[in-house]
């Protein structure tokens, strides 16, 4: 694993080194606006599978994604009026939405748990953005330590968590000491536009219907 120690003066460098490597189908560690996450490559297959065996997670549970921008998402999945009011008021930040695939993507459809619904993330943090807006693809959002285990806030924590592993990260961008949020909002959209939140987190519920209250359906 290698540690990139980041700073604001040499962010191009670090994104930079980093989407070459997922180019490359490598996995990197990087901060979000809740825990460190584990970004992959989300079209390429052989980087998922490398991320699964990272995480030592079932091919079952699904892996949300960072989008490079809005226009991707409407592309891939089938948009509607509550997801863009919600995307709208709470984007970038910690709020998921879980929205039916539009299109057939293997990467996509190994990250959706082959439901054929996929979560979007947009997190607050530039890091996270800039990652996906300059690979020009998705990378994968799913929280950087061994599945069941607890979440990672410092790049010391990324390493505690897959020192003994056989699969590890292969760079770990460090942000620093993240401060200790609960994981993102999930929001699962209907077709028909009605919701369904999946696991309560920083964007509350109350907020989310605040939002959708004017939406008939």
């Amino acid at each position: 694993m290698i540690i990139l120690d980041y700073q604001k003066k040499n962010h191009k460098k670090i994104i930079h080194a980093c989407v070459a490597a997922l180019k490359t189908g490598k996995v990197v560690a990087y901060p979000t606006d809740t825990s460190y996450g584990l970004a992959a490559d989300a079209n390429n297959i052989k980087a998922i599978k490398k991320l699964y065996s990272i995480k030592g997670r079932n091919f079952n549970k699904p892996v949300h994604i960072v989008l490079p921008s809005m226009a991707y998402a409407k592309n891939i999945t089938r948009w509607n009026r509550a997801a863009e009011k919600l995307a709208k008021k709470f984007w970038p930040g910690a709020l998921t939405l879980v929205l039916p695939l539009r299109i057939n993507d293997k990467g996509l459809r190994i990250l959706s748990a082959k439901t054929a619904y996929i979560g979007l993330r947009m997190p607050k943090n530039q890091i996270a953005l800039d990652l996906a807006k300059h690979l020009n693809r998705p990378i994968t959002a799913t929280s950087a330590n061994r599945s069941g285990q607890v979440d990672s806030y410092t790049a010391n924590d990324v390493l505690r968590q897959f020192k003994l592993s056989k699969y590890k990260p292969d760079k770990i961008i460090n942000a620093g000491k993240l401060p200790k949020r609960k994981p993102s909002t999930i929001v699962k959209i209907f077709p028909s536009g009605k919701i369904e939140i999946l696991r309560q987190g920083p964007v509350s519920e109350n907020q989310i219907n605040k939002v959708l209250s004017f939406l008939k359906f």
